[in-house]
């Protein structure tokens, strides 16, 4: 018997990108698709593999993936499809055989998730913070916009121009409580915390928002609502005043700082001893986490604007308030019978 399903490419060692097709065939098992090669036409490809070199099989929603023996090396394949049953519908017709250090690693990750579940099922805080930063920054522009010379001047013809609007955007910064050494440092230190929600463009705020998103739901469960709360807090006063003693004429905002705690934190979590986390997600995180690190430091030194100070500091106060704050994952062992 025979069963093709359409597909949409992702990882594979085929370098197959975008739509194509599986066969299922009772010994084997066909891979169809295209190779897209930089300037030239794509190039349609077969691979045959042999269902006794299939093992590994995993889905995740509407995605596949498995792995193939080979004599020199083995080959991923993964793929989407158009829902999560065809998923399923699909994996039951591969090999169910895994190897040692897959079976392994999926029931450690497995546990993982199950003890994440336990503690901390869902994330308020990170909810919390998305709505208050796009929020606050969505009334900043409605109050800017109403300005002579803003973007609602601009449509009614009271003229416009990128100076006049740089200069409005920066003094309204100021005025909704920015990072300002010559305020923050002589009277006005609540803007050590004001400044975590102000952002001076919408680039701006969506790069923020989307690391906040994949960064702190993790975050947030591992170290509980209350805690959380804490770590970002702290991160984000230590990336304050890190900024503010580097430079104090930088208009500072963002909410950059306290996303670098968390990071700081978590990577103080995967430290502690005892913390529950096992080691398959602890590599997991940390070969997700370190290229992260390092590409947003580099960019940071290469971009004039970046206030990196603020990056590290709050990198390095989230590391050591995550040493405090954090907890373990374990389960009570009444609660696992």
């Amino acid at each position: 018997m025979t069963a093709a399903f359409d597909v949409r490419f992702h990882a594979n060692s085929f370098h197959f990108r975008g739509k194509g097709r599986v066969v299922v065939e009772p010994d084997f098992v066909l891979v169809r698709g295209k190779i897209h090669r930089s300037f030239r036409l794509a190039k349609r490809a077969e691979h045959r593999l042999r269902m006794v070199d299939i093992v590994n099989v995993q889905t995740d929603g509407e995605n596949v993936m498995f792995h193939v023996l080979g004599v020199r090396e083995n080959l991923v394949i993964g793929f989407a499809m158009k829902d999560a049953a065809a998923a399923v519908r699909l994996a039951a017709l591969l090999p169910q055989r895994r190897t040692e250090d897959f079976a392994i690693a999926h029931a450690e990750r497995e546990e993982f998730h199950d003890r994440i579940d336990y503690w901390s099922p869902s994330t308020p805080v990170i909810w919390t913070l998305l709505a208050l930063n796009i929020g606050i920054y969505f009334l900043m522009w409605l109050v800017r916009s109403s300005l002579p010379g803003g973007v609602m001047g601009s449509m009614l013809g009271w003229g416009w121009n990128s100076n006049y609007d740089a200069v409005l955007r920066s003094a309204q910064l100021v005025n909704w409580g920015s990072n300002l050494g010559d305020r923050t440092l002589h009277g006005e230190p609540w803007r050590l915390f004001t400044s975590l929600f102000l952002h001076g463009s919408l680039l701006h705020l969506a790069f923020n928002m989307i690391a906040l998103w994949q960064v702190g739901q993790l975050v947030e469960r591992l170290f509980g609502s209350l805690r959380f709360s804490a770590l970002y807090l702290v991160a984000g006063l230590c990336g304050g005043i890190a900024s503010v003693m580097w430079n104090p004429h930088v208009n500072s905002v963002g909410a950059s700082g306290a996303i670098f705690g968390i990071v700081g934190g978590l990577f103080a979590f995967m430290r502690r001893e005892n913390s529950g986390i096992p080691p398959t997600v602890v590599n997991d995180l940390r070969g997700t986490l370190l290229p992260f690190l390092a590409f947003n430091l580099a960019a940071g030194f290469l971009y004039p604007h970046t206030d990196n100070a603020a990056h590290i500091g709050g990198l390095i106060g989230g590391w050591l308030a995550g040493h405090l704050l954090a907890r373990s994952l374990h389960v009570p062992a009444e609660q696992t019978t």
